[in-house]
């Protein structure tokens, strides 16, 4: 009879070396010691153990012909395709907090942020609350004290308040938008359908907090996934809809929408190649890649 009571933690703490040589007992090698021991102590073993995750086999070994620099080599290409990423996922947030702000107040006023403008009150009052304690918890910028002493309404106008606002709660505002004109007007400043726009904002945001946390991304497979739009399907992965493949992918359609020479695609795959990845991990197709 088992139980189902959680057990003890019982593994002991390791050393530098005596973390090297449980790696070397299950079959990992090194070139170099030493500058092993430098990023074992600056990345942490826990951290670098998700990227040798997927070259362990069932006995705890890893596959033959593993160097622990194959493991930083990874570490290495994730941390650049997060740079790449945080940087297109700036850009969109801005461009729709931007277009939420203009099109909202433009129908309802530079104050829209009430519960008749909104599907569900509930979630709106949620997200109200949210926004009240991000603007308190940032009291501090010159904006929000030029506004407090100048201003009587609680909140500044919308304008203002997409700049402390969180993409989540950008997320989450737009999708709760009672008026349907203004959902598909800012859905078709990217020639997306309204259903589709509000679940890429969505998928976006989490992996937006997903990098902001420094988890490991590239063979990140999203459970909060999104609408594929027809002018995509022969691009994306419709096997792997999670994928950071389909990501990237949706990332580059919307930046060229914004900024027409940008290149994210084109960048990825420069990296990819420089640090000799397996794209497939990340859920790359052999359906044609536009760059």
């Amino acid at each position: 009879m088992t139980s189902d009571l959680p057990q003890s933690y019982n593994k002991s703490f390791k050393t530098i070396d005596e973390q090297i040589e449980l790696l070397k007992s299950r079959g990992m090698l090194f070139r170099d010691e030493d500058q092993a021991k430098h990023y074992l102590l600056n990345l942490n073993y826990y951290r670098l153990s998700g990227y040798w995750l997927p070259f362990k086999q069932p006995d705890d070994s890893f596959e033959s012909n593993l160097y622990f620099e194959d493991i930083i080599n990874l570490y290495l290409f994730d941390s650049g395709l997060k740079g790449l990423l945080y940087q297109a996922l700036e850009t969109i947030e801005i461009s729709a907090k931007t277009k939420f702000a203009y099109y909202l107040a433009q129908a309802h006023g530079p104050h829209p942020l009430k519960t008749e403008n909104f599907t569900n009150g509930y979630y709106f009052a949620q997200s109200y609350a949210k926004l009240q304690s991000e603007i308190e918890r940032q009291k501090d910028r010159n904006f929000i004290k030029h506004y407090r002493e100048k201003y009587a309404e609680e909140l500044p106008p919308l304008w203002v308040c997409v700049e402390v606002m969180t993409f989540g709660l950008l997320s989450q505002l737009t999708k709760n938008i009672k008026n349907t004109k203004v959902k598909r007007e800012i859905a078709r400043c990217y020639d997306l359908d309204m259903k589709i726009f509000e679940s890429v904002l969505y998928h976006l945001s989490t992996i937006r907090n997903h990098i902001a946390h420094h988890s490991r991304l590239y063979n990140h497979t999203s459970e909060i996934t999104f609408g594929i739009p027809k002018i995509l399907e022969n691009q994306c992965n419709k096997n792997l809809l999670g994928s950071i493949y389909n990501t990237i992918v949706m990332c580059d359609y919307i930046l060229k929408k914004i900024e027409p020479n940008s290149v994210l695609m084109k960048d990825v795959l420069e990296l990819a190649d420089k640090h000799r990845i397996n794209k497939s991990m990340m859920g790359f197709t052999n359906y044609q890649v536009k760059i």
